[in-house]
C-alpha cells in the first residue's frame, strides 16, 4: 500500500467532506489546514435550518433551468470554502494562513468561483489545491487572486 503524500490526504478528505452535499448537481468539500491539522470543513448546502435545495425540494437551478456554473439567482447554496471559512469563524478560529484543500465528489472542484476567491482573499487564506478537470492538483496562492481580481475589475471600467 503506497502513502499518499500531505496534498492528496487531504484533497481525499476534502472529497469525503463534499459527500455530505445535498446538491444534485455538484457535491463539493472544503478544508482548511494549518500548522498541518485540518481547523475546519464545509461543503456546499443551503443555510443552516433552511430547506436542503435537491434534497427536501427539487434543486431551484433544475426548476428553473438555471444554467451550471455561471448563474445563481436560483440556487441557495452557500459554497463549500464559504461555508469553511464560516464554520471556522463560528469556532472562533482564525483563518489567516491557513491553506484551502478544494475537491468534488466527482473527482474535480476547478478554482473556486471568483466570490469565493474574494472570500478566501478577505479571510487570510495563503493557499490553496484543487482538482481540474484532468484530474490533477492544482496549487496557487491567494495573492495571485488578488491579480486576478484586480484584471476582472479593470474589465469592467467603462468610461462613458
Amino acid at each position: 500500500m503506497n502513502r499518499p503524500s500531505k496534498v492528496e490526504y487531504y484533497l481525499n478528505i476534502a472529497k469525503v467532506v463534499g459527500s455530505r452535499s445535498p446538491c444534485t448537481r455538484r457535491q463539493l468539500g472544503a478544508i482548511l489546514v494549518k500548522n498541518d491539522g485540518i481547523i475546519s470543513s464545509g461543503y456546499n448546502g443551503s443555510a443552516r435550518g433552511t430547506l436542503n435545495c435537491g434534497k427536501d425540494i427539487p434543486c431551484l437551478k433544475d426548476v428553473h433551468d438555471e444554467a451550471h456554473y455561471v448563474s445563481f439567482e436560483y440556487c441557495p447554496a452557500i459554497h463549500a470554502e464559504q461555508n469553511a471559512i464560516l464554520n471556522a469563524g463560528r469556532a472562533g478560529i482564525s483563518t489567516i494562513g491557513t491553506t484551502l484543500f478544494l475537491n468534488g465528489g466527482d473527482g474535480q472542484s476547478g478554482r473556486p468561483c471568483h466570490l469565493c476567491r474574494r472570500y478566501c482573499i478577505q479571510a487570510g487564506i495563503k493557499d490553496c489545491w484543487y482538482i481540474n478537470k484532468d484530474g490533477k492538483a492544482i496549487y496557487e496562492e491567494v495573492k495571485e487572486w488578488i491579480r486576478l481580481e484586480n484584471r476582472w475589475m479593470e474589465s469592467k471600467l467603462v468610461y462613458k
